[in-house]
């Protein structure tokens, strides 16, 4: 029964993921998009430009992460 409530709040905690990561790949360059027609196009360059270094650093930790886990038999 433990092992039933597990899995399924690994799969709940996997769909908030999932939702989250949708919502900032999405939502990035369309708060620029919003910005950027508001008339103030150094403030949409500027969040843009953290957006896509939170997003590089994200995807960079990631694979050191996975690839870490891989080595050590995890």
């Amino acid at each position: 029964m433990l092992d039933l409530v597990k899995e399924a709040l690994d799969h709940v905690l996997w769909g908030i993921l999932v939702i989250l990561l949708i919502v900032w790949w999405v939502g990035g360059p369309a708060v620029t998009a919003i910005v950027w027609s508001g008339g103030d196009k150094r403030l949409a360059l500027q969040f843009l430009g953290v957006w896509a270094a939170v997003t590089a650093l994200y995807l960079a930790a990631s694979r050191l992460i996975r690839r870490t886990r891989r080595r050590s038999g995890a």
